[in-house]
């Protein structure tokens, strides 16, 4: 793979752009359904179509490198981002704004194969959890950017895809500068199961599919929670951006933590904070406190557990790793909110945290379980 060291910072300028983007519309559409008066299990459907995307964009995503080459089918998909983010102004039913959200997430997923694909294979063993790091934080910044920047953007449903559009043509340029070029697969190469079936990765696994189910359901429903609360538009991108932020200043220290004690127990620890912070969140106390808890918990959830997942496999099969825990990440992401948002619409706005807190509570209780048998084991060998 041909690698150049300028490459890596213009994939993350081209990566931000497509992040602000879809930062934006993970926000705007939710107060778009709410303000025309979608029901939540309307929202949830809609936000649940986007994860269906990133589903078919993961399976996808190896053949279309293939048959196009990286710099190409990353400009493809960003294509497809624009013109169907300007499709969402043809029409104002569910099933139509669930099609063009199914498209941006194929194009999402795509994305995000091709950049985590490109960093794990030209990082080293050295220098692979730094560049890990430096994605996961130009990623979550360019979410509280597009959060900061959403005020600025035009209501108007056809001129924000035009903004879109202008912000997808950036991604394309900067993408082609590089000089990317992932090796292709042979078709029998992505195989799922074995890094599905795979034991000491179960639980890393499993903490991408926790954090797909909360962060899906958070990007979903959680403008619409704080609409119905009667926060203006301006207000719910202020919240998110809190919340993000945790989760970006978060990074660094919970993977020193994690280095230093152990990523079973900080993912442990993480879920207790998560649903103390659930708690406050439900009954309303010491609101943003329990917000910046939530968020630095929540956000560094997904890249501890791909870490620990991938430190289980041999070098060759990281990527087939990485794809298999965006795989899991997104089934979470596609099923929560759907789920969620019909328990909302049963039960009210507040069931949003306490789906959270039962989804933290089961995760807990399987990383307790690891950790009293590690312990046992440990015991057992001194003896």
């Amino acid at each position: 793979m041909v690698h150049r060291s300028y490459s890596f910072p213009i994939l993350l300028v081209s990566l931000l752009f497509v992040t602000i983007s879809l930062s934006t519309l993970n926000t705007q559409v939710p107060l778009w359904l709410k303000h025309n008066e979608f029901s939540l299990f309307q929202i949830g459907l809609v936000g649940s179509s986007y994860f269906v995307g990133n589903l078919v964009g993961t399976f996808i995503a190896n053949w279309l490198i293939s048959k196009f080459n990286t710099r190409k089918t990353y400009s493809y998909v960003c294509l497809i981002f624009a013109l169907a983010t300007l499709g969402l102004s043809l029409s104002m039913d569910a099933y139509s704004w669930s099609f063009w959200r199914f498209l941006i997430g194929v194009a999402c997923a795509v994305t995000w194969v091709i950049v985590e694909s490109c960093i794990l294979v030209t990082g080293s063993a050295h220098n692979r959890g730094k560049m890990l790091a430096i994605y996961m934080t130009t990623y979550y910044l360019g979410t509280v950017f597009g959060q900061a920047l959403l005020r600025y953007f035009p209501k108007d449903v056809l001129y924000f895809g035009l903004v879109i559009a202008t912000l997808m043509a950036l991604a394309i340029f900067f993408i082609l500068l590089t000089h990317y070029k992932l090796p292709k697969k042979k078709k029998s190469s992505f195989n799922l199961m074995p890094m599905l079936l795979y034991k000491p990765a179960r639980l890393g696994l499993m903490g991408c599919v926790v954090a797909g189910m909360i962060i899906g359901s958070i990007y979903s429903l959680l403008p619409a929670y704080y609409s119905y609360l009667n926060y203006d538009d301006s207000a719910v991108a202020n919240w998110i951006i809190l919340l993000i932020l945790s989760g970006v200043v978060a990074q660094i220290p919970m993977g020193w933590f994690a280095d230093r004690y152990g990523k079973l127990r900080l993912l442990f620890a993480e879920m207790i904070i998560a649903i103390f912070a659930c708690l406050l969140l439900i009954t309303h106390q010491f609101t943003i406190f329990a917000t910046i808890l939530f968020g630095a918990t929540i956000y560094t959830v997904y890249p501890i557990s791909m870490a620990w997942a991938c430190q289980t496999v041999r070098k060759q099969d990281i990527v087939t790793m990485n794809q298999t825990m965006l795989l899991v990440n997104t089934i979470g992401s596609l099923i929560a909110p759907a789920i969620i948002a019909l328990v909302m619409d049963i039960g009210g706005i507040h069931y949003l945290f306490i789906s959270f807190v039962v989804i933290s509570m089961y995760y807990a209780a399987l990383l307790a379980k690891d950790l009293f048998i590690n312990k046992r084991s440990k015991d057992a060998r001194s003896i």
